[in-house]
């Protein structure tokens, strides 16, 4: 391999260092002039501005320069050995395979110093989106809440439930209603509670849930029932009401 060749090849290898700005003033000013005229550099560095681009777009910070810095210096701490004219062929070449584990090296602890930044970016970015997912859902519930309690029909219905009360707030206006309750006893392994709309002599199964502290929209069409009732059932629900029923309602 000529002079000229292996200094092109080891230009070839900055492209990554050049696009996450990891070359030092000399070594970036020679890349440049080499990649004005070089079609594959080209191309390798836009490759990788499109990532870093992308991978930034999520991040809501930008690592500490110090970090940056004490990386590259570490890398660059081992400087290298005198020109070839001076020492066996055998050292140049292992020399030359030791500069380019080094910028090898280089590249990834590049990677290493960006890459932990984007990842909490994307992270803080998935955070918050949760936090406005929450946000918005609470203020869905309360919008709703608002609706239901400022309805001119509005109308409480106290149940018993195993000794425990409970109120079933319903607006047939809004077509709403709401069961509400404190420390509703356990129905028991593998059981829940299950509300249903009875419309005349046909129940429509409704919403299911488990004991404790309960606020439990109905999901069905509350403006043509008569009534709600409440039984125990298997988990998940049953088609078919299973008797006695535990509480109900008229509306």
């Amino acid at each position: 391999m000529n002079e000229h060749s292996r200094n092109a090849g080891d230009l070839h290898e900055l492209a990554p260092l050049y696009a996450v700005d990891a070359l030092e003033p000399a070594e970036r000013e020679e890349f440049e002039q080499h990649l004005a005229e070089c079609p594959r550099c080209q191309a390798e560095v836009a490759d990788f501005a499109d990532v870093t681009a992308h991978l930034a777009a999520g991040t809501a910070s930008t690592p500490p320069p110090a970090l940056r810095t004490s990386v590259l210096a570490a890398i660059h701490g081992t400087k290298p050995l005198p020109g070839p004219q001076a020492v066996p062929a055998v050292v140049v070449s292992l020399e030359e395979r030791r500069r380019r584990r080094g910028r090898r090296l280089l590249a990834a602890a590049a990677a290493a110093v960006l890459l932990p930044g984007i990842a909490l970016g994307g992270w803080n970015l998935g955070v918050q989106s949760e936090q406005r997912q929450q946000e918005q859902l609470a203020a869905q519930e309360q919008g709703r809440e608002n609706r239901l309690l400022a309805a001119p029909d509005l109308a409480t219905h106290r149940v018993d439930v195993n000794g425990r009360p409970a109120t079933l707030v319903v607006s047939r206006e809004e077509d709403e209603a709401l069961f509400v309750a404190d420390s509703l006893p356990d129905p028991g392994e593998g059981r829940e509670y299950q509300l249903w709309l009875l419309d005349g002599d046909n129940p429509v199964p409704d919403t299911h849930f488990s004991g404790g502290d309960v606020s439990i929209w109905l999901s069905g069409d509350v403006a043509r029932a008569g009534a709600v009732a409440l039984t125990v059932e298997p988990a998940g629900g049953s088609t078919t009401p299973t008797f006695p029923l535990v509480a109900v309602a008229e509306i």
